[in-house]
Formats: C-alpha cells, sequence, structure tokens
C-alpha cells in the first residue's frame, strides 16, 4: 500500500480521541455478568471525559457491550448484556441506543470493540462454521482450540473459508443490524491477526486477500476498521516466536526459522487507520508513513517519547473505577502530557531524525518536524522555534487548531511565563479544568509569545481566546 495514499475515513484518528471503555466480563459457573460500568455508568464517565477535554471530538469503543461480557459470543454480536441495562428500560438493546444518542451531546461516538477472529463451541453458528472449514482445522481436518480465554477453549476463524462461505457476511449484517454500528462509522476489531488453517491447506496470503475482502466490505458499509495490532504476518508466524498458534503450526515439521518482522509487510496499510498497539513499526516507517493514514499507541518507549501516542482510557477507568473524583486526576495528566503533544505533532511533516548513540536507548531520538517544531526525548520537550511548549511534565499546548484554546498543566507546579506562540489571540479567560466543568480563574495578556501562568500540581488551566468586542 503506498503511505502516500490519501485517507478516505470517516475519522482521522492521528487528531482525535479514541479510547475503549471495559464495561462486563463473563462469570460462566455462574452464568452472570461481572459488571464494572453500566450503560448508565458510561454516559457518567464520557460527561466527564467532555469537561477534561473541553469538547474535543471522541469515540468510545465499548468492552463486554454484548452476551455476559468481553470474550463472550464470538463472532457473534447479535445479544447486548442484560446486565448493563437501565432499569427504566425495557431491554438492553433500548439503554444501548440510548447512551449512543446521549453521547452525542458531549462531542462521543460511542461504537463497539467485536471480533470476528475467535470462535466458541457454544456460540449459535460455531456448527456452520466448523462445516464450512471456517474454523481453523489441525492436519486431520479438525477444529482445533488456540488459546483459553475466560476458561474456556477459544479457536480461529479461518477467514478464506469465513469470507466465500458467506458466514461473515451474514455475521457481520445481524451486527449492525442489531447495533448503531453504522450510525458510528467506526468499529474496532480486537485481535484481527492471521491464522491459517492446516486441511484445507489455508496460508497466511490467502488468508490475507480474504481479511481484506472483510476489510472492504465493512467499508462499503461505512464503517472505519481500528483494530488491536500492526499486522505484518509471516508465514507460519515466523515474525514472532511467541505467538501461542505457532504451537499449532509446529506440528508441521516445516521449517520454523525466525523471519524479522521489518522483512514483513504492513498488511492492512491503508485498510485499518489506527491501532491500540502500534507494535513492530521502525523509526523510518514512523517518518514516512503520514499519521492521517495509520497511528496509534506506540510500543517502542524510545518512539514514544518523541512521537508521544493515543491514550487508552480504558486502563484508568480499571484501574480506578468509574467514580470520576477517582480518576479524574490521573486521566487530566495523561491527556495533557501525552495525547495533547502527539495531536499538536501531528499537525506538522516528519522531517528527520537524529539518534544519540551514547544516550540511554529509550532517550535516543530527536526528531526535526516542519515549521521549526522539534521533539526531543532526553528532556521530553516540544519546542517550536526555540519557544518550550513541553518540557518534562509541564505542557502549554493547543486543544484545537484555531489555536483559540490552549491547555496548560503541570506536574510538579509551575508559576511565571510560559511559551505560547501559536496564539490566535492577546486576551484569554482562563478557567480551571474540572470533571464538573471548567471554574473562572481570571484572564491573561499574550505579549510577544508569552504568557504568564500559575499552575498548581496536577492542575489543568484552559486558555480560551476572549471574543473581541
Amino acid at each position: 500500500m503506498n503511505a502516500s495514499r490519501k485517507p478516505h475515513w470517516n475519522y482521522d484518528y492521528s487528531k482525535i480521541l479514541w479510547m475503549k471503555m471495559y464495561l462486563a466480563d463473563p462469570d460462566f459457573p455462574n452464568n452472570r455478568s461481572n459488571v464494572y460500568i453500566s450503560f448508565e455508568q458510561a454516559l457518567e464517565i464520557i460527561k466527564a471525559v467532555d469537561h477534561l477535554t473541553q469538547g474535543t471530538q471522541k469515540i468510545v469503543y465499548l468492552v463486554g457491550w454484548q452476551g455476559l461480557g468481553h470474550d463472550d459470543c464470538y463472532p457473534e454480536m447479535d445479544v447486548v448484556n442484560e446486565a448493563l441495562k437501565r432499569p427504566q428500560d425495557k431491554t438492553a438493546r433500548d439503554s444501548l441506543y440510548w447512551l449512543f444518542e446521549e453521547a452525542k451531546r458531549y462531542h462521543t461516538v460511542v461504537s463497539f470493540h467485536v471480533n470476528v477472529s475467535d470462535a466458541y463451541t457454544a456460540t449459535p453458528c460455531f456448527p456452520q462454521l466448523a462445516a464450512a472449514n471456517a474454523v481453523v482445522n489441525n492436519r486431520e481436518g479438525e477444529p482445533t482450540p488456540i488459546e483459553i480465554f475466560n476458561g474456556r477453549d477459544g479457536y480461529k476463524t479461518s477467514y478464506k473459508q469465513f469470507w466465500e462461505s458467506g458466514l461473515f457476511r451474514q455475521v457481520w449484517d445481524r451486527f449492525c443490524e442489531v447495533t448503531p454500528v453504522r450510525g458510528a462509522g467506526t468499529v474496532h476489531l480486537d485481535n484481527f491477526c492471521i491464522a491459517e488453517n492446516l486441511n484445507p491447506r489455508t496460508g497466511v496470503e490467502e488468508q490475507d486477500e480474504a481479511r481484506n475482502k472483510m476489510l472492504d466490505y465493512i467499508a462499503s458499509l461505512g464503517i472505519d476498521v481500528t483494530s488491536e495490532y500492526t499486522y505484518r504476518e509471516a508465514p507460519l508466524r515466523n515474525e514472532s516466536l511467541t505467538h501461542p498458534i505457532r504451537k499449532l503450526y509446529q506440528t508441521l515439521g516445516e521449517d520454523m526459522t525466525e523471519v524479522p518482522w521489518e522483512t514483513v509487510p504492513i498488511r492492512t496499510l491503508g485498510r485499518i487507520p489506527a491501532t491500540w498497539w502500534t507494535s513492530c513499526v521502525s523509526m523510518k516507517e514512523c517518518m514516512e508513513i503520514p499519521p492521517a493514514l495509520y497511528s496509534g499507541h506506540l510500543n517502542d518507549p524510545a518512539q514514544m517519547k518523541v512521537f508521544y501516542g493515543a491514550m487508552h482510557g480504558e486502563d484508568i477507568w480499571r484501574k480506578y473505577g468509574p467514580r470520576a473524583e477517582d480518576w479524574a486526576p490521573a486521566f487530566l495528566r495523561e491527556f495533557c502530557t501525552y495525547h495533547l503533544p502527539y495531536v499538536y505533532l501531528n499537525r506538522y511533516r516528519r522531517l528527520r531524525y537524529e539518534e544519540a548513540p551514547s544516550a540511554k536507548a529509550e532517550n535516543r531520538y530527536t526528531v526535526y518536524f516542519a515549521d521549526g517544531v522539534v521533539s526531543r526525548a532526553a528532556d521530553l520537550s516540544i519546542r517550536k522555534n526555540g519557544a518550550i511548549l513541553k518540557q518534562g511534565g509541564d505542557a502549554l499546548l493547543p486543544l484545537d487548531e484555531r489555536n483559540e484554546v490552549f491547555i496548560a498543566y503541570s506536574d510538579e507546579g509551575k508559576s511565571g511565563e510560559w511559551d505560547i506562540p501559536d496564539a490566535a489571540f492577546e486576551t484569554a479567560d482562563v478557567y480551571e479544568i474540572t470533571a464538573e466543568g471548567n471554574v473562572p480563574c481570571g484572564e491573561a495578556a499574550v505579549r510577544d509569545g508569552k504568557i504568564a501562568l500559575t499552575v498548581k500540581p496536577g492542575q489543568a488551566l484552559a486558555v480560551v481566546a476572549r471574543p473581541a468586542r
């Protein structure tokens, strides 16, 4: 895929905040769902996030919205988790549509974390999948489990047979009938790795071709696909010695020589614009592939320190729970010092990078962008023509491309002059950002590209252009 191909998606994932929200997982022995965040609580979180992010565009993919929760039902996705229902609604599906509509008021698109790669014997379509060889078989032609999820054997779908049998379209169309995913215009396909079928033998290239047909079908319905990893699979997963499916491949007795992942193409480039774990991407590829074409949460610590990345959000709610007073400080810090730098740097063309061999490995890069922007790992700084926009845990960065709203944040507190070279205003109203909404703090003036602000430890301020009188 040509890295210069013009993106055609509904959203630019390099400019917006997209996250997952873990709602529930199954307790199969007791036939119930362990609920961590209900649909009602999800909306309260979305409201608070909207306050903290000053109304920026957001996507939230719900995890565990189906069946009894996360990793249930797959590859079918047409049963909404009843344990998440609001008391006043007749069905959980009614509550889901309520959440979808209400979230729009808070600049948030609600969509879904789904999976068409895994399959379970308890799902109604499993016999059809097995009959069509659309589940990965061993050498004897028998469906074989690859992993264990929630105490149950997890099988893998064989994309070629899944597609050619028509079963994929049946599963996907039912999902679209039950949920508002087409209205969302985006979906998160979890763990969309290739699994080769041993009987009938279906290799990586055939599976890749079928996966692309699946992605193209989803796109034809007006839905973008984000996913979990950077998909650059070699035959028999020889680029990954630890992948669980290699235990099955080893039964073939064929060559299992490791292949460097750098030599394998990014197979979904141009079809999947963003991934949760942007793994196995070289520094050269980071420089050459435009973020609007492919972006996400970088795994490599050295790359992350100069490009930053998409923040997850999900891990914060999992750790602190649904109450805003518990999770808001951690969320605000990550938004201000990780997500905003990422979005800001994605404005600018990446020109070149330098590597300091004597530096600590994760601190070795300095990246030069257009318009005099420089990101340096050694001191976690971003500068524009010498002006300091971020350094360590202090940051003052624009929220919008009109440069009319800026957010200042400090880990340890900072008082005095801050550089603000991009400001499109001379006078601003200043607010403290809280999960309940902005609290007025006064006004500030911009003089010679600088602004005087006092930011307390762990505090964030919104600096908003004052309308001309």
